[in-house]
């Protein structure tokens, strides 16, 4: 069943007023899976941005009715568990005192698919076992992590008599709340906790999971942990170490979230503008938040530059980078390159007819495959088709890197102009250090040279594609072990203070039981798109979120490249019998021929 879509996320308009019976008929289309999409594949929410914000609707439920017996004890007490409230005082009522008092509501949520695929086995009179397939669970920290197809979590409680009647007394470690596909964007939503780039003043979003209730609090005390890992090196934060919420809450009034601190930032300006920056940019996504003041002891931490309280980032010195130019895609045909309209099929236009020769690109020979372009296209790159030379070019002065390794991956350009380009592992540049490497866009093209990035837990596999997302602050990476088994991590780019990359963040795993992948792109600072094959399937592209979430497209069967010039609905996906197809709703459609369709900068 498709996971119904969320809310806008941040910086996305919000209209507001949707009236209570649209929301209710949104709700219900939402729920039985929207028919438009249930063609598809399994969806996961989290990648839509644009529509309407529903308004929150309050749900409570029953508590336990005398008589119950122990498996309805059991049903009550996990769908009460996913009453809005943020109290739980009626799931509460199916525990004992004592199991109330223990049991952590926020802990590791458990999602699976409908009620109906609850399993619940009296194993004695007072010992129930509960089994459920897993969707994906939701650590404390926000994290969604999709389970591997065919994942199953079982647990067992016991039951004593309360005044006479049963009640649960004990739950397994750690046990928190199983929550319903459906019940998922009823109560949490993704949201980006902001760090701030080490190399310039720019703000890097971490996108996380909370639960809708007491959203500025639970979003503030997420701006003060430490910076994540798969982050380290490549962002810093303001926020003092071992600062907590005075009184663990964030009060809301008039639009203004106060935010209590017990430490004071230390005097520095830029540290005191980073931390106002972030705790705005977070803290402004909840819908009943517009300011933000900070406070020690009773009394404001004064902006530098400003006055409290601060409604905007930019009062801290901070401008949204610019975006990523949309460019217009070429086909590659032979040696040449020609210009090339993705629309123009879906208009009528005959494939064949598309397309004049650039000439201001050079003519590069079938010897050299993988064509990667920057945005300007002044500077281009490709590799050998034995995959062991990696060449440049500019304008039309072509110049060979020396040799470094074996089983390239197709180049990629970042938005500095560095080249990027990964191999196998065994072409590792010495025993222990991962086969990734970076050539330098300062570097005159006649005496460029391959330097290698590190990245402990590359080391030992192949890599088989990557591209850097458009802010430059990540890389995504497929790559594969010793067993065959191919991965896709994402990890922040750690710099040299002159921008060069040096080494790579702790990868994370995004998505988990994807098969068969292949080709990556990134489609916003978000989102990105992969192949994936399953064993007996059809190829189909699949759209990731960074909050952890999937999407698949319809299948292409026989598709072995996919770039877009903007977004998921621009994808370009090439068979390998050299057709290039784009989205038409739920269809793919021929829109002309080649070996390679290339987006510059992309």
């Amino acid at each position: 069943m498709p996971h119904p879509r969320p809310r806008p996320r941040p910086g996305v308009t919000r209209r507001r007023g949707l009236s209570a019976a649209i929301a209710a008929v949104i709700g219900a289309l939402l729920l039985s899976g929207c028919a438009s999409l249930g063609e598809t594949g399994r969806v996961r929410g989290g990648l839509e941005i644009g529509g309407a914000e529903v308004p929150r609707v309050r749900v409570f439920f029953p508590g336990p009715v005398n008589g119950a017996a122990p498996e309805q004890i059991v049903r009550g007490f996990l769908r009460s568990g996913a009453a809005s409230d943020g109290d739980y005082d009626t799931a509460r009522s199916f525990l004992t005192p004592a199991a109330a008092a223990s049991w952590a509501p926020d802990g590791d949520l458990l999602i699976f698919p409908t009620e109906g695929d609850l399993t619940v086995t009296m194993a004695t009179a007072t010992t129930a076992v509960l089994s459920v397939p897993v969707v994906a669970r939701i650590t404390p920290d926000g994290r969604y992590v999709s389970a591997p197809t065919g994942e199953t979590a079982t647990a067992e409680l016991t039951f004593e008599r309360v005044e006479g009647e049963w009640r649960i007394a004990s739950l397994p470690d750690g046990f928190a709340r199983w929550l319903t596909v459906g019940d998922i964007p009823r109560l949490f939503q993704p949201y980006a906790v902001h760090y701030v780039a080490a190399d310039r003043r720019a703000l890097v979003r971490e996108l996380r999971w909370f639960p809708l209730d007491h959203l500025a609090s639970r979003l503030a005390r997420a701006q003060l942990a430490p910076v994540p890992a798969d982050l380290s090196g490549v962002v810093t934060t303001g926020v003092p170490s071992g600062t907590r919420l005075v009184a663990d809450a964030v009060s809301v009034v008039g639009g203004v979230a106060t935010v209590v601190l017990s430490n004071r930032p230390p005097a520095d300006q830029v540290v005191r503008q980073n931390l106002w920056a972030q705790f705005v940019a977070t803290l402004t996504q909840d819908p009943s938040v517009f300011a933000v003041s900070l406070q020690v002891d009773g009394t404001t931490i004064e902006p530098p530059g400003a006055r409290a309280p601060v409604s905007d980032v930019a009062q801290m010195g901070f401008a949204p980078l610019p975006a990523r130019p949309v460019t217009a895609p070429i086909v590659r045909r032979g040696e040449r390159f020609h210009t090339f309209n993705p629309s123009a099929s879906v208009s009528g236009q005959d494939p064949a007819d598309q397309g004049e020769a650039r000439g201001d690109l050079p003519v590069i020979a079938p010897l050299w495959v993988e064509v990667a372009a920057t945005s300007d296209t002044r500077d281009l790159a490709a590799v050998s088709q034995d995959r062991s030379q990696l060449a440049r070019w500019r304008g039309r002065d072509r110049f060979e890197v020396p040799p470094f390794a074996t089983g390239l991956s197709a180049p990629s350009f970042d938005t500095r102009g560095h080249v990027w380009v990964g191999a196998s592992a065994s072409s590792a540049p010495a025993p222990g250090t991962a086969a990734l490497f970076v050539i330098n866009q300062g570097d005159a093209p006649a005496n460029a040279l391959a330097r290698p990035v590190a990245a402990d837990w590359l080391v030992g596999r192949d890599i088989l594609a990557l591209r850097t997302s458009p802010d430059d602050e990540r890389v995504a990476i497929l790559s594969k072990d010793a067993a065959g088994r191919v991965r896709l991590h994402v990890a922040g780019v750690v710099r040299n203070p002159s921008g060069l990359p040096v080494s790579l963040a702790q990868g994370r795993e995004l998505v988990a039981g994807l098969s068969g992948l292949d080709e990556l792109v990134w489609l916003n600072q978000s989102t990105l798109a992969t192949l994936a094959t399953p064993a007996g399937a059809a190829t189909r592209p699949v759209v990731l979120s960074l909050d952890g979430t999937s999407m698949e497209l319809p299948e292409v069967p026989g598709a072995v490249g996919l770039t877009s010039t903007d977004g998921e609905r621009q994808l370009l996906v090439r068979t390998g019998d050299d057709r290039i197809l784009v989205r038409a709703g739920q269809l793919w459609i021929q829109a002309g021929n080649g070996s390679q369709v290339l987006v510059p900068g992309h």
